[in-house]
Protein backbone atom coordinates (compact mmCIF):
# COMPACT_ATOMS: atom_id res chain seq x y z
CA UNK A 1 0.00 0.00 0.00
CA UNK A 2 1.30 3.35 -0.88
CA UNK A 3 2.64 5.81 1.42
CA UNK A 4 0.39 8.49 0.59
CA UNK A 5 -2.59 7.50 2.93
CA UNK A 6 -1.68 8.85 6.56
CA UNK A 7 -3.57 10.68 8.84
CA UNK A 8 -2.10 13.43 11.25
CA UNK A 9 -2.86 12.98 14.70
CA UNK A 10 -3.64 17.18 14.63
CA UNK A 11 -6.29 16.43 11.90
CA UNK A 12 -7.61 13.38 13.92
CA UNK A 13 -8.22 15.78 16.58
CA UNK A 14 -9.54 18.65 14.72
CA UNK A 15 -12.19 16.03 13.28
CA UNK A 16 -13.58 14.95 16.68
CA UNK A 17 -13.53 18.49 18.39
CA UNK A 18 -15.94 19.82 15.73
CA UNK A 19 -19.48 20.91 16.81
CA UNK A 20 -22.00 19.11 15.44
CA UNK A 21 -25.73 19.06 15.91
CA UNK A 22 -27.88 17.09 17.92
CA UNK A 23 -27.99 13.89 16.46
CA UNK A 24 -31.38 12.90 17.23
CA UNK A 25 -31.83 15.68 14.70
CA UNK A 26 -30.69 13.98 11.91
CA UNK A 27 -33.68 10.99 11.94
CA UNK A 28 -31.41 8.70 13.08
CA UNK A 29 -29.06 9.17 9.81
CA UNK A 30 -25.44 10.16 10.69
CA UNK A 31 -24.64 13.51 10.42
CA UNK A 32 -22.37 14.58 7.16
CA UNK A 33 -20.00 17.04 7.05
CA UNK A 34 -17.74 18.41 3.77
CA UNK A 35 -14.93 20.62 3.12
CA UNK A 36 -13.21 21.62 0.23
CA UNK A 37 -9.88 23.66 0.03
CA UNK A 38 -9.91 26.79 -1.39
CA UNK A 39 -9.41 27.38 -5.05
CA UNK A 40 -8.82 23.87 -6.27
CA UNK A 41 -10.19 22.92 -9.92
CA UNK A 42 -11.09 19.46 -9.41
CA UNK A 43 -11.22 19.00 -13.25
CA UNK A 44 -7.61 19.01 -13.52
CA UNK A 45 -7.32 15.31 -11.89
CA UNK A 46 -8.05 12.35 -13.86
CA UNK A 47 -7.36 9.46 -11.63
CA UNK A 48 -7.45 7.77 -7.96
CA UNK A 49 -6.15 5.74 -5.13
CA UNK A 50 -8.01 4.91 -2.37
CA UNK A 51 -6.03 3.00 0.61
CA UNK A 52 -6.97 -0.67 0.59
CA UNK A 53 -7.76 -1.06 4.32
CA UNK A 54 -9.90 1.21 7.34
CA UNK A 55 -7.86 2.82 9.77
CA UNK A 56 -9.41 1.84 12.69
CA UNK A 57 -9.18 4.26 15.92
CA UNK A 58 -10.68 3.56 19.88
CA UNK A 59 -10.86 -0.31 20.01
CA UNK A 60 -7.11 -0.80 21.00
CA UNK A 61 -4.13 1.75 22.54
CA UNK A 62 -2.84 1.16 18.98
CA UNK A 63 -4.24 2.06 15.58
CA UNK A 64 -5.47 -0.92 13.73
CA UNK A 65 -6.22 -1.69 10.03
CA UNK A 66 -8.94 -3.40 8.78
CA UNK A 67 -9.83 -5.23 5.40
CA UNK A 68 -13.08 -7.22 6.54
CA UNK A 69 -16.35 -7.01 4.95
CA UNK A 70 -17.68 -4.32 6.36
CA UNK A 71 -14.79 -2.19 6.11
CA UNK A 72 -14.39 -2.96 2.33
CA UNK A 73 -18.06 -2.38 1.47
CA UNK A 74 -17.10 1.39 2.91
CA UNK A 75 -14.20 1.63 0.94
CA UNK A 76 -15.97 0.63 -2.10
CA UNK A 77 -18.82 2.84 -2.06
CA UNK A 78 -16.38 5.47 -1.67
CA UNK A 79 -14.97 3.93 -5.01
CA UNK A 80 -18.43 3.89 -7.26
CA UNK A 81 -19.17 7.50 -6.06
CA UNK A 82 -16.10 9.01 -7.44
CA UNK A 83 -16.34 6.75 -10.70
CA UNK A 84 -19.63 7.90 -11.54
CA UNK A 85 -17.74 11.67 -11.20
CA UNK A 86 -15.84 10.76 -13.91
CA UNK A 87 -12.18 9.50 -12.56
CA UNK A 88 -10.66 6.83 -12.94
CA UNK A 89 -9.55 4.04 -10.19
CA UNK A 90 -5.79 3.25 -10.27
CA UNK A 91 -4.80 1.16 -7.35
CA UNK A 92 -1.44 0.86 -6.59
CA UNK A 93 -0.55 3.16 -8.80
CA UNK A 94 2.13 5.88 -8.03
CA UNK A 95 1.18 8.11 -10.44
CA UNK A 96 -2.45 8.55 -9.47
CA UNK A 97 -3.71 12.02 -9.40
CA UNK A 98 -5.61 11.93 -6.15
CA UNK A 99 -5.31 9.85 -3.04
CA UNK A 100 -8.29 8.96 -0.45
CA UNK A 101 -7.85 7.81 3.04
CA UNK A 102 -10.57 6.54 5.36
CA UNK A 103 -10.56 6.68 9.35
CA UNK A 104 -12.89 4.54 11.01
CA UNK A 105 -13.24 6.02 14.71
CA UNK A 106 -15.34 4.68 17.89
CA UNK A 107 -16.07 5.91 21.30
CA UNK A 108 -17.97 4.23 24.07
CA UNK A 109 -19.02 6.54 27.00
CA UNK A 110 -19.86 4.87 30.58
CA UNK A 111 -20.99 6.73 33.35
CA UNK A 112 -22.25 5.79 37.09
CA UNK A 113 -24.60 8.03 39.04
CA UNK A 114 -25.62 7.48 42.91
CA UNK A 115 -29.17 8.61 43.85
CA UNK A 116 -29.21 10.42 46.59
CA UNK A 117 -32.36 12.09 45.49
CA UNK A 118 -34.59 10.37 43.35
CA UNK A 119 -35.36 10.87 39.68
CA UNK A 120 -36.40 14.33 38.54
CA UNK A 121 -40.09 13.21 37.57
CA UNK A 122 -40.82 11.67 41.07
CA UNK A 123 -40.81 15.14 42.22
CA UNK A 124 -43.24 16.49 39.50
CA UNK A 125 -46.67 18.39 40.69
CA UNK A 126 -49.08 15.76 40.88
CA UNK A 127 -47.01 12.53 40.94
CA UNK A 128 -47.63 10.03 43.25
CA UNK A 129 -46.80 10.45 47.08
CA UNK A 130 -44.81 7.66 48.83
CA UNK A 131 -47.32 8.41 52.24
CA UNK A 132 -50.08 6.61 49.81
CA UNK A 133 -47.90 3.45 50.51
CA UNK A 134 -48.34 3.79 54.31
CA UNK A 135 -46.14 6.56 56.62
CA UNK A 136 -42.93 7.17 54.36
CA UNK A 137 -40.98 10.21 54.17
CA UNK A 138 -39.73 9.37 50.05
CA UNK A 139 -38.34 7.40 47.98
CA UNK A 140 -34.65 5.87 47.81
CA UNK A 141 -32.94 3.77 45.36
CA UNK A 142 -29.88 1.75 46.98
CA UNK A 143 -28.31 0.81 43.14
CA UNK A 144 -26.02 3.53 41.21
CA UNK A 145 -27.51 3.54 37.31
CA UNK A 146 -24.88 2.49 35.09
CA UNK A 147 -25.93 3.40 31.74
CA UNK A 148 -23.65 4.20 28.18
CA UNK A 149 -23.72 5.06 24.78
CA UNK A 150 -21.19 4.65 21.99
CA UNK A 151 -20.65 6.67 18.88
CA UNK A 152 -18.94 6.25 15.60
CA UNK A 153 -17.77 8.41 12.85
CA UNK A 154 -15.63 8.09 9.28
CA UNK A 155 -13.40 10.35 8.21
CA UNK A 156 -12.20 10.44 4.78
CA UNK A 157 -9.41 12.28 3.64
CA UNK A 158 -8.78 13.53 -0.19
CA UNK A 159 -5.21 14.60 -1.15
CA UNK A 160 -3.43 15.83 -3.67
CA UNK A 161 -0.82 13.80 -5.13
CA UNK A 162 0.65 15.97 -8.03
CA UNK A 163 1.81 17.98 -5.61
CA UNK A 164 5.44 18.34 -4.96
CA UNK A 165 7.45 16.26 -3.71
CA UNK A 166 10.38 16.77 -1.33
CA UNK A 167 12.23 17.20 2.08
CA UNK A 168 9.72 19.34 4.20
CA UNK A 169 7.21 19.02 2.00
CA UNK A 170 3.49 17.97 2.50
CA UNK A 171 0.63 16.35 1.46
CA UNK A 172 -2.33 18.86 0.72
CA UNK A 173 -5.60 17.75 1.86
CA UNK A 174 -8.16 19.31 -0.95
CA UNK A 175 -11.44 17.41 0.60
CA UNK A 176 -12.13 16.16 3.42
CA UNK A 177 -15.50 14.02 5.11
CA UNK A 178 -16.68 13.79 8.20
CA UNK A 179 -19.51 11.40 9.00
CA UNK A 180 -20.85 10.46 12.48
CA UNK A 181 -23.07 10.34 15.02
CA UNK A 182 -24.64 7.69 17.66
CA UNK A 183 -23.99 4.30 16.80
CA UNK A 184 -26.98 1.69 15.83
CA UNK A 185 -27.69 -1.62 17.12
CA UNK A 186 -25.56 -3.91 14.54
CA UNK A 187 -22.61 -3.57 12.79
CA UNK A 188 -24.86 -4.16 9.26
CA UNK A 189 -27.21 -1.33 10.15
CA UNK A 190 -24.34 0.85 10.74
CA UNK A 191 -22.70 -0.06 7.64
CA UNK A 192 -26.01 0.40 5.60
CA UNK A 193 -26.08 4.20 6.75
CA UNK A 194 -22.48 4.78 6.32
CA UNK A 195 -22.99 3.92 2.93
CA UNK A 196 -26.04 6.55 2.27
CA UNK A 197 -23.61 8.90 4.29
CA UNK A 198 -20.99 8.50 1.55
CA UNK A 199 -23.54 8.74 -0.96
CA UNK A 200 -24.73 12.01 0.77
CA UNK A 201 -21.36 13.54 1.07
CA UNK A 202 -20.61 13.32 -2.26
CA UNK A 203 -24.32 14.44 -3.63
CA UNK A 204 -23.36 17.58 -1.39
CA UNK A 205 -19.95 18.31 -3.16
CA UNK A 206 -20.55 19.04 -6.25
CA UNK A 207 -17.46 20.69 -7.37
CA UNK A 208 -16.32 17.45 -7.23
CA UNK A 209 -17.58 15.85 -10.47
CA UNK A 210 -15.33 16.61 -13.47
CA UNK A 211 -18.32 15.45 -15.68
CA UNK A 212 -17.94 18.51 -18.46
CA UNK A 213 -21.71 17.27 -19.19
CA UNK A 214 -23.24 17.58 -15.66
Amino acid sequence: MKKILFISALALLAAACQMEPYPQDSDDEYLVYTSPAKDVDFTQFQTFDIADSLLIIGQSSKPEYSQSNNALALIQEFRINMEKLGYIYTPSNPDADLGIQLTYMVKTERFVQYYNDPYWWLDYPGYWSPSIWGDWYGFYYPRPMVYSYSTNSLVADMVDLTAPQGAGKSLEIIWSCYIGGPAGPTAYYDVQRFKSAIDQAFAQSPYINRNTNQ
